[in-house]
């Protein structure tokens, strides 16, 4: 049987102690505060990343250096014969299409997926791969199931402060002092790799309702994760797990935001959605 290895990048949420843990390898994307630019996990950690944020610091994220990823993918192949890269959506960030070019210099051993996920669902999506290599498929044969589906995951995303949206040009400087002068929370929604504003409505608890509504609205809820992602917002988390849970009678995962999706959406930021299950 061939080795193959899973890669993935920092969007997926997780530190470097829990991948290993899970035997799949990120490539960390910089994170870039005040024009000094940081790796996460080894310049900086979370906390002081949020730290900064906390003070009225800008974050923002650039791809992972073309020498890294060369780096990275010369080290697996070393060990393995096979390399499954699942980076962030097309959509989202410029690093697919980069890998792709790099990949096909290497003779047909790497394998770059465009799955158009982001946050924690890549891992879920990873650790899913991995099952598909114990059973034996190669890292092409994973790359075409993956592909070959439809709006794998979709979020409802409801962010906290809006000069994080209005700097990444999601919503004009004008649009943002209306919203916060009427008390307009915006309702962000993430399908087929995209994010996109799906709806504003005047209250958390409209926004809470009307996601769920759009989130739940699936045929066989047990043929995906349900899960809630955010910074902070507990009392938040446990209402959208609960609600959740009524709607889906699935068990609903927890986990927190990393630096790179908050240095786009800002501090305090709830999300919540599902991702298909690759294997039972």
């Amino acid at each position: 049987m061939r080795k193959v290895a899973i890669l993935t990048d920092s969007s997926c949420d997780i530190d470097d102690i829990t991948a290993k843990e899970l035997g799949i390898y990120v490539l960390r994307m910089p994170i870039i505060i005040d024009g000094k630019e940081y790796i996460e996990d080894i310049d900086i950690k979370l906390d002081g990343i949020k730290a900064k944020m906390a003070e009225g610091k800008m974050a923002k994220t650039a791809q992972a250096s073309l020498g890294s990823l060369i780096k990275m993918y010369n080290t697996l192949l070393e060990e393995y014969d096979e390399i499954l890269h699942i980076p962030l959506s097309s959509g989202l960030s410029g690093m697919y299409q980069t890998a792709l070019m790099q990949s096909k210099t290497y003779d047909h051993k790497i394998a770059v997926v465009d799955a158009k996920c982001a946050c924690y669902p890549l891992t879920k999506l990873c650790l899913d791969a991995k099952k598909m290599i114990e059973e034996g498929k190669s890292a092409f044969e994973i790359r075409d199931i993956i592909e070959r589906e439809t709006s794998m995951m979709e979020a409802v995303i409801i962010p906290a402060d809006l000069n994080y949206l209005k700097r990444g040009g999601r919503i004009t400087p004008a649009a943002a002092a209306l919203a916060s002068l009427l008390k307009i929370v915006p309702i962000l929604y993430l399908k087929d790799g995209v994010i996109d504003v799906f709806d504003k409505v005047r209250t958390m608890k409209k926004a809470i309702s009307r996601g769920i509504e759009a989130i739940g609205d699936v045929e066989d809820p047990s043929q995906y994760y349900w899960m809630v992602i955010a910074d902070g917002c507990e009392e938040l988390v446990e209402k959208v797990k609960s609600d959740l849970k009524a709607i889906t009678k699935q068990e609903i995962e927890f986990h927190y935001f990393g630096a790179v999706i908050l240095s786009h959406t800002g501090p305090g930021v709830l999300a919540f959605g599902r991702i298909r299950k690759m294997h039972d």
